[in-house]
């Protein structure tokens, strides 16, 4: 198995209304997600020698994700918009249309800030 990632960005607002700092308030972030997928490398057709064009990846994530929450309010997605929760269900939408390529989520990692992250791994 070969592992290809490819890093997205999109911008939102939220808050946390549990938290007791400055979160608590609404507030946006530029977030980077990476998107780590692995598969074996095709040994045939337009995809010959890679484990899947990064277009199709790129296409796969923006449906799924990017379109999904950029330059929204991500309070109305989930009660609590952490980057834990929210890594959590991006791995959830992304497996099935990864699936019908025959590749597999190894890891998805959400950048909240530049220097902060959550990430989700692949238990197998």
């Amino acid at each position: 198995m070969v592992s290809i990632c490819r890093r997205f960005e999109f911008h939102a607002a939220h808050h946390l209304p549990f938290h007791q700092g400055k979160c608590k308030n609404i507030h946006g972030h530029s977030y980077f997600l990476e998107v780590e997928v692995s598969g074996d490398i095709q040994k045939k057709g337009p995809a010959s020698g890679m484990v899947t064009d990064f277009g199709i990846l790129k296409e796969i994530v923006n449906t799924y994700v990017v379109e999904l929450l950029d330059h929204q309010d991500l309070n109305k997605i989930w009660m609590t918009p952490t980057a834990e929760a929210m890594v959590q269900d991006i791995a959830v939408w992304l497996e099935p249309p990864l699936e019908k390529f025959n590749l597999s989520i190894e890891r998805v990692r959400l950048y909240e800030t530049s220097n902060s992250y959550a990430e989700w791994r692949n238990k197998k």
